[in-house]
């Protein structure tokens, strides 16, 4: 790995249970010396990417102006905002634009007709792998090399969801012919959701990201499923045309 990378690996430190790092716990994790690790992260810190605050290293302003900027001009945030806000405004849920990372479920986009709700995961906090619709649903479509590491690096290792190679193939397997996914309580108790995928318009192999409906379960049963899953579909189908002809 470069220098540069081993610097920008000091971010991925960073998560819900860690917030604030000091240096030497970056030097013992990173197998650096103490003057390598404090000239990452001064080099960081005058990026912006990271701030001292009271002798530990937090994420700094320019994550921020990152953030905002990618609200602007990301291709499917801006292609998906008002379809999204359209659907919630018309059938009371919330609608969930997410995307998968190294390893990572990020909720990008999330439109709600009612700002409170009891929903554990907004936006930018990561969900957990293989759980809840829009979670298996961007890892369902995945390339099948790439669902092979997921499993191997990820699924495998976690205790709570118990899956064999081949009951994880299967439950992708059919997630994919299906065309979408169909959770209860898997995230919060009393919710259902339902995901589509984002798939890239020109590459029919690749997947872009998901939009997920998500409200409660009795709420749902107002809903023809069907008609629901229909209109969903269609959305993301629009969104994928639209982010590739996006100029952004």
């Amino acid at each position: 790995m470069t220098s540069l990378g081993r610097m920008l690996s000091i971010l991925k430190m960073f998560g819900p249970d860690s917030l604030a790092i000091e240096v030497e716990d970056i030097a013992q994790k990173m197998s650096l010396s103490r003057a390598t690790a404090y000239r990452y992260v001064k080099e960081l810190c005058d990026s912006g990417l990271l701030t001292r605050a009271e002798g530990l290293y937090t994420l700094g302003p320019r994550i921020i102006e990152l953030d905002w900027m990618m609200r602007l001009y990301d291709p499917l945030i801006h292609s998906g905002r008002e379809l999204m806000a359209e659907f919630s405004k018309a059938t009371g849920l919330t609608v969930y634009l997410s995307v998968y990372f190294d390893g990572h479920i990020i909720n990008t986009h999330i439109e709600a007709a009612q700002q409170k709700h009891g929903f554990t995961f907004g936006r930018g906090r990561p969900l957990p792998l293989f759980k809840g619709a829009q979670s298996k649903v961007l890892i369902s479509f995945q390339k099948p090399h790439r669902l092979k590491k997921i499993y191997e690096e990820f699924i495998s290792q976690d205790p709570e969801l118990d899956l064999s190679w081949k009951e994880f193939s299967s439950e992708t397997k059919r997630i994919r012919k299906d065309g979408y996914c169909l959770t209860h309580d898997e995230l919060n108790l009393g919710l259902t959701g339902i995901a589509a995928p984002i798939i890239d318009s020109e590459n029919l192999d690749e997947i872009r990201g998901s939009i997920a409906i998500v409200g409660s379960t009795s709420g749902f049963e107002l809903f023809d499923k069907n008609a629901l899953i229909e209109r969903l579909q269609q959305m993301t189908r629009t969104i994928a045309e639209s982010a590739h002809q996006s100029p952004h």
